[in-house]
């Protein structure tokens, strides 16, 4: 009896590939040091400005877990994007892009599997914060559609920073470089928004730039989305910094990663 000839395996593909990277990541992100930043560090911040903000909030007739929510969600998914950029840097520190290049795998699984986690990341630390206000009064106000629609905003800006962090993280090779090019910006861009404080109530020659922030944007389009007024003139700014961070800086990360995996 002739044997019969099988067919050779069909290597694995790009799914294959993110799926495999993508469980790597997330067993990194979600190990017990891990969920430091991604879970107690926003309600150790939600905690410290609740205790300075809260009184003074109500005092003025401002609802504190409705205006002040969405600004501890973009600073909590602003420190995941900053973890992110870290970790690539580590990676690409200890060879990790050079073996893989060694490898059958496909060139854009490593991006794709980092930004899966980011939004996974991202999703959780907005879950927490959330849950979190609303014993301090944060509602959904404008039913659930809204409220995935805050979500799916919180999860769009995070992997929009994501791309733009991820382009320093390959380009600087100094991990001191590379800190400080993450983490100075960081406080500046939240403080000059409307996190904290109305428009308004900045001087006129810097409101402008308050108002055309992509965090004050994101910020508005939160709050929009939570207290009852989701408007496209509200939320459709928040969308348009997304895509567009998201579009170029995904770009530049590509050329980065390119060049490293030369």
């Amino acid at each position: 009896m002739t044997a019969l000839a099988t067919a050779p395996a069909a290597p694995p593909g790009l799914a294959h590939d993110v799926r495999v990277l993508a469980e790597r990541d997330l067993r990194r992100s979600f190990s017990k040091g891990a969920l430091i930043g991604t879970v107690v560090q926003p309600l150790l911040f939600f905690g410290i400005f609740y205790a300075t903000f809260s009184r003074m909030l109500h005092a003025k007739g401002i609802d504190y877990g409705r205006f002040v929510t969405p600004t501890l969600v973009v600073q909590a998914l602003m420190f995941v994007a900053i973890a992110s950029a870290m970790s690539l840097a580590t990676d690409r520190g200890s060879g990790l892009f050079n073996r893989l290049r060694t490898m059958p795998i496909a060139a854009s699984a490593l991006g794709t599997a980092r930004l899966l986690v980011v939004a996974a990341e991202a999703l959780t630390s907005t879950v927490v914060v959330t849950l979190v206000a609303h014993l301090a009064g944060f509602r959904f106000h404008a039913g659930p559609v809204a409220a995935i629609g805050f979500l799916l905003v919180a999860v769009a800006f995070t992997v929009a920073l994501a791309a733009v962090t991820a382009t320093l993280g390959l380009g600087l090779r100094n991990q001191e470089a590379l800190a400080a090019a993450l983490y100075l910006p960081y406080l500046p861009l939240l403080v000059v928004s409307t996190g904290f404080v109305p428009a308004t109530l900045f001087p006129d020659w810097l409101q402008p730039v308050v108002r055309n922030s992509p965090v004050s944007a994101v910020i508005d389009a939160l709050r929009a989305l939570s207290g009852g007024e989701p408007t496209a003139g509200r939320v459709l700014p928040a969308v348009f910094w997304c895509a567009g961070l998201a579009l170029f800086f995904g770009w530049t990360t590509a050329r980065a990663f390119r060049k490293v995996t030369q």
